[in-house]
C-alpha cells in the first residue's frame, strides 16, 4: 500500500513541480499597445446588488479614459430588491451610463447577450456588480487591442478581509490564477474570469453568441473563451497592475459553496482531454491531504519529506502569482487552506452534480 502511495506522490509532486515551471515560461505574446482610443462598451449584469451597485458605479465613472470614448450598460436581470431604482439614481447625472432590463429568460448570459445587442462599441468589457475596477482598468485593456487581438482577459482577486471564509476564498483565487497563468504561458488557455474579461463584438456575432454554450449556467467566460480558441482567436493574458479587478468575496460558507458549485458546473461542458488534465491535478492535489493522515500515522520519512516538498513547491507558487497580482497571502496558512479547500472542493463538485445551481 505505501509503494503505491509512494508512486503517487512521485507523480504529483512532478505534476506540481511542472505548474510552477509553467508560471515561470513567458508565452510569447504579439506585444502591442495600441495607441487608438477605441470607443469601449462595458457591460454589467447584475441581480439583487443594491449593496454593491453603488461601490462600482463610483468606480467606473472616475476611470481614466475619456468620457465620450466609453460607455457603462448595466443590464437589470430581475432583480427582486431595490437594484433597479437605486442604479437609475445612481447614474441619473451620468451621460454615458445606461440601464436596461434583460430582455430574455432569466439568467447571466440571456442579461449579458441583451447588454451586447445595445452596445455601440466593437471592443465589449465585462465585470460584475460586486468588483472594483482600477481607475486605469479601461485604459489597460484598451492598449492590449490593436487589429490582431480578439480577446482579452486578466486577474480578479478577492479585497483581503479578516474571515475564515474569505481566507479560503483567496486560496482558491490563486491556486485559480496559478492554473490559469501556466496553461496560459503552455499554450493552452482554457478560463478566464468573466469580472475582468474583454472581447469584440464581431467576435461575438461571428460564433452565434452563447448560443452553443447555453446549456450551462455559468460559461459565459471559460466556456466562452475555449469556444474562441476553437475558431483560432488571438487571446491575451494581460498582466498590467492596472488590469487587475478586485472583487469582493462571499460573506459566508453557504453562499461561498453557491458560488463554487455555479463555477464547477461548467466543467462538465468542457472538452474531454481539459477534463482529464484538471482531474489529474485537482485530483492529485486532493489526495496529498488523504497522503498527509497516513504519512502522520505511520511517520514515514519519505512521504513526509515529499509532502513537505509539495508545500514548497505551492507556497513558491502562491508567491509567484502574488507578484503579479500585486497581494499578499500568509503562506504559514497554505497547508491548512489547502486541507479545507480540498474538501469544499469534493462537497461543491458533487453538489453541483447532483442539484440544481443558480445564478443568484
Amino acid at each position: 500500500m505505501l509503494s503505491i502511495i509512494s508512486i503517487l506522490i512521485v507523480y504529483i509532486t512532478t505534476l506540481n513541480v511542472i505548474i510552477l515551471i509553467a508560471l515561470f515560461i513567458k508565452r510569447k505574446n504579439r506585444v502591442s499597445v495600441s495607441k487608438k482610443e477605441n470607443f469601449i462598451s462595458v457591460i454589467v449584469a447584475f441581480r439583487n446588488e443594491s449593496f454593491n451597485l453603488e461601490t462600482l458605479i463610483s468606480s467606473l465613472s472616475n476611470q481614466n479614459y475619456p468620457v465620450d470614448k466609453f460607455e457603462v450598460i448595466l443590464v437589470d436581470d430581475f432583480s427582486e430588491d431595490d437594484s433597479f431604482k437605486l442604479a437609475q439614481n445612481l447614474i441619473s447625472d451620468k451621460p454615458n451610463f445606461r440601464l436596461i432590463k434583460n430582455a430574455f429568460n432569466p439568467g447571466k448570459k440571456n442579461a449579458l447577450k441583451t447588454g451586447i445587442a445595445n452596445a455601440r462599441g466593437e471592443i465589449l468589457l465585462f465585470t460584475d456588480a460586486d468588483c472594483i475596477p482600477k481607475q486605469n482598468w479601461i485604459k489597460s485593456i484598451n492598449d492590449e487591442f490593436d487589429e490582431n487581438i480578439d480577446l482579452v482577459y486578466g486577474y480578479s482577486p478577492f479585497v483581503a478581509e479578516k474571515s475564515l471564509v474569505n481566507y479560503l476564498a483567496r486560496y482558491e483565487n490563486l491556486f485559480t490564477s496559478i492554473l490559469m497563468t501556466a496553461f496560459h504561458n503552455a499554450g493552452y488557455p482554457y478560463m478566464s474570469y468573466g469580472r475582468n474579461l474583454s472581447y469584440r463584438k464581431s467576435l461575438f456575432e461571428k460564433l452565434g453568441g452563447f448560443e452553443k454554450i447555453q446549456k450551462s449556467l455559468s460559461g459565459d467566460d471559460d466556456l466562452f473563451l475555449q469556444l474562441t480558441l476553437k475558431h483560432n482567436a488571438n487571446v491575451k493574458l494581460i498582466e498590467n497592475a492596472d488590469s487587475i479587478v478586485f472583487t469582493k468575496c462571499a460573506r459566508n460558507f453557504k453562499s461561498y459553496i453557491r458560488q463554487k458549485s455555479r463555477h464547477i458546473s461548467a466543467s462538465k461542458f468542457y472538452p474531454i482531454e481539459l477534463k482529464i488534465i484538471l482531474a489529474l491535478i485537482y485530483g492529485g492535489n486532493i489526495s496529498l491531504n488523504i497522503f498527509l493522515v497516513i504519512a502522520m500515522i505511520t511517520l514515514d520519512p519519505f512521504l513526509l519529506s515529499f509532502i513537505f516538498f509539495n508545500w514548497v513547491i505551492k507556497v513558491l507558487s502562491i508567491n509567484r502569482i502574488s507578484s503579479i497580482i500585486k497581494v499578499d497571502y500568509p503562506f504559514y496558512i497554505i497547508p491548512f487552506a489547502e486541507f479545507l479547500y480540498s474538501l469544499i472542493l469534493i462537497f461543491s463538485g458533487v453538489r453541483s452534480r447532483l442539484r440544481i445551481v443558480n445564478w443568484k
